[in-house]
């Protein structure tokens, strides 16, 4: 009975009675979580394209498999003996996964050179890139938006979410723009070909797939700038090249290049390395977060290649989806029935039903990292549900999904001591994205003014 009547609230509000949807594919499952009775059911078993509500099982994973407290390991180490302030050997960068590595961080190895009183280095800085397996892009990830800052490459040793800043500031009309980069490096060559007019900003901005050279094209309009980033090939060597640079503009000598170790030695470390000095990532439980609030790839895809590295020496994106299935299986997911290639959800190859979603979400409610998971998610105001759910009537946790011809969200909401998990997913519509959340919004509001109006109708019977 509530299944059908809410199917009549849903008609008569017209949520999915829209011309819009009518060659789209939906999926929705709403399920009560303290008593296991279903809401609400449409296509929940049908599979669809997740986009970043995968997020939710990548989450998850990390949380259930590595704890709200683990924390990733970056490592400066020497090879080599220091006589008379001069490094007779290399500088060594020991990578450990943390997506999160900053600049700040890297400065902190700087410093800490410094203190050692080097002046010069006769070897070369040698990146141990060996925490992850070579491959740096998951399978189903669109060639054209490989330089996008939500897609760059995924290396155990990152620095600044492996982007780099390209900020475009308008001069005098018809003369071209000033464009710069940060961090200051000549790891990336700007070719600048954009103007000053007088008009709207125009910016065509890109770098080219085989190579760190970013064009920068078209018009920006007068006493305008923009800062674009953009995402830099081969992220080790770009951590590798500007620290060396930063040596140098420390006036420190490098004598030799940049080199990059294979052969698992993060596992294994080198016995003639000498460890001076560490820079621990903060609590996985801030990383995931960021991870699920801003909705940041790289943080995703890095997490799956560490739970493969953690629990079978092995950082592929296939050891790493394996334990992404181990707790499916564990939330009473059938496997074969879900296709999986990423932990981001950027990949078009990515398969999930609602109803799966829901079962995650049923079982990370009665698990202990339930209050952690929770809180990772986005309520109305915060993250990508900023500008969403504004009059929403109940408590609301919910994870967005959006890439072309797809929309999803999924999470919790609560009325009183009740709590319910949701998945709505939308594949191949044709409309601007901006209906599909204004529907996906008139969904939860039909759904949770039913429940409240029953709810009060319950306890109005109880009284009497």
């Amino acid at each position: 009975m509530i299944l059908l009547y809410i199917f009549t609230i849903l008609s008569l509000n017209n949520p999915l009675d829209q011309p819009e949807l009518k060659s789209a594919h939906y999926g929705i499952y709403i399920l009560n979580l303290e008593n296991d009775s279903v809401i609400y059911g449409y296509n929940s078993n049908k599979l669809f394209m997740p986009a970043s509500n995968l997020k939710l099982l990548t989450s998850a994973a990390g949380l259930y498999f590595l704890g709200s407290d683990y924390q990733f390991k970056t490592r400066l180490a020497i090879k080599g003996k220091i006589i008379n302030n001069k490094l007779y050997g290399d500088i060594v960068i020991i990578g450990g996964g943390d997506a999160d590595f900053s600049l700040d961080n890297l400065e902190q190895f700087i410093t800490t050179i410094k203190r050692m009183k080097i002046k010069d280095i006769s070897g070369d800085i040698v990146i141990v890139d060996d925490c992850f397996t070579p491959e740096r892009l998951p399978i189903g990830w669109a060639w054209h938006y490989l330089d996008a800052r939500y897609a760059p490459e995924i290396s155990s040793i990152c620095l600044n979410r492996n982007v780099v800043n390209v900020t475009i500031k308008a001069t005098t009309l018809n003369n071209y723009a000033r464009v710069t980069i940060t961090p200051e490096t000549k790891y990336v060559k700007l070719i600048n070909r954009i103007k000053t007019a007088a008009g709207k900003d125009s910016v065509i901005i890109y770098r080219k797939p085989e190579a760190n050279i970013i064009f920068v094209d078209g018009l920006i309009g007068r006493g305008h700038q923009r800062n674009i980033d953009i995402a830099v090939k081969d992220p080790a060597m770009f951590f590798g090249t500007y620290f060396k640079e930063r040596l140098i503009r420390e006036k420190i000598k490098v004598e030799g290049q940049i080199m990059r170790k294979d052969g698992y030695s993060y596992f294994n470390i080198d016995t003639t390395y000498q460890i001076i000095d560490s820079v621990l990532s903060q609590p996985l439980i801030e990383i995931l977060h960021k991870m699920d609030t801003e909705s940041v790839n790289l943080y995703a895809e890095a997490l799956v290649k560490s739970l493969g590295a953690v629990y079978y020496q092995n950082g592929s994106f296939e050891s790493g989806l394996k334990m992404l299935k181990n707790l499916l299986v564990r939330c009473g997911v059938d496997t074969a029935n879900v296709s999986l290639w990423d932990g981001s959800g950027l990949s078009r190859h990515n398969l999930l039903s609602p109803y799966q979603l829901v079962l995650l979400l049923r079982y990370i409610y009665h698990s202990r990292i339930f209050d952690d998971f929770y809180n990772l998610l986005p309520q109305p105001g915060e993250g990508t549900l900023e500008y969403r759910f504004k009059n929403f009537s109940g408590s609301l946790r919910a994870k967005t999904g959006t890439l072309y011809a797809v929309s999803a969200l999924s999470g919790y909401f609560k009325i009183d001591t009740t709590r319910y998990g949701f998945s709505i997913i939308f594949n191949h519509f044709t409309c601007p994205n901006k209906v599909i959340r204004q529907i996906e919004q008139k969904i939860l509001s039909a759904v949770v003014n039913y429940l409240k109006k029953k709810k009060k109708n319950d306890k109005a019977r109880a009284f009497k």
